[in-house]
């Protein structure tokens, strides 16, 4: 099991430097499909969602790093979004233990679809504005960390894959900079997120201990090759991954209620 989590958490760890996503929108469908199709056990959901609120924990700490060195992360917003968002985080963790499997699993298929409505196609490469030059609004910026907080609290997924969308379409940030910023929010999300999950005994150190140590160099690799690729690229890049990860949870969604 520990070899095939190690593998699992690399493409989670460098999905989460490339798209700043923190790596758990990948993760968790991994983690549920792979262990059973191999024949080596079956993981539950909320064994999963703290493995995974443990790996975003660790990965958007670097992934901000890098990105942060690179240009792409603006503290003022980080701050904004992020404390809101760990408040909701922590409550939204605690409540989780409490909240059916198939409700989570639901919950996150339907938030896997939504960017698709929220990241409009950009026609043109604008040059974006250097981080002092731009100020996102306050109030937006606390409504969108409430709301993304307690989503990622209950499905322990930091909430990258809604948050780059909500950062984009609703607080205008370019798409390198909301990438970023949004690995610095996740950080913050997850700190707290993480506090609730240990304290609810949902996080298994067996299963998380590998996970960590396939994610930690992979994101490094991923925030290093993002600042060298066109924000349309990663735009589609972004699309990609979640109608990839959108078909296969909507696929596990209809197999349990079968």
């Amino acid at each position: 099991m520990a070899l095939v989590l190690l593998g699992i958490s690399c493409v989670g760890g460098f999905i989460s430097g490339l798209l700043g996503v923190g790596g758990a929108v990948v993760l968790i469908p991994l983690l549920l499909s792979v262990p059973p199709l191999l024949g080596i056990g079956e993981l539950e959901i909320h064994t999963v969602s703290g493995i995974t609120m443990l790996q975003v924990f660790v990965t958007s700490a670097l992934g901000a790093f890098i990105h942060g060195r690179g240009g792409n992360l603006h503290p003022g917003g980080v701050v904004a979004v992020g404390i809101p968002l760990a408040a909701c985080a922590l409550l939204g963790a605690v409540i989780s233990k409490y909240v059916h499997a198939d409700v989570l699993l639901i919950t996150f298929g339907i938030l896997v679809l939504l960017p698709f409505v929220l990241l409009p196609p950009q026609r043109h490469e604008r040059i974006p504005p250097r981080v002092e030059e731009f100020s996102p609004h306050r109030g937006g910026c606390i409504g969108v960390g409430s709301s993304v907080g307690l989503i990622s609290g209950l499905i322990g997924a930091g909430g990258g894959f809604i948050l780059v969308p909500l950062l984009v379409t609703l607080l205008k940030f370019p798409l390198k900079m909301a990438i970023g910023s949004s690995l610095g929010v996740v950080f913050i999300g997850a700190l707290f997120g993480t506090v609730g999950k240990i304290a609810t005994q949902q996080v298994v150190w067996a299963y998380a201990l590998p996970v960590l140590l396939g994610s930690v160099p992979m994101v490094h690799l991923g925030s290093m090759l993002c600042r060298k690729l066109s924000s349309r690229r990663i735009r589609h890049l972004f699309l990609g991954l979640l109608a990839i990860v959108g078909l296969h949870t909507w696929i596990e969604i209809l197999l349990r209620l079968r």
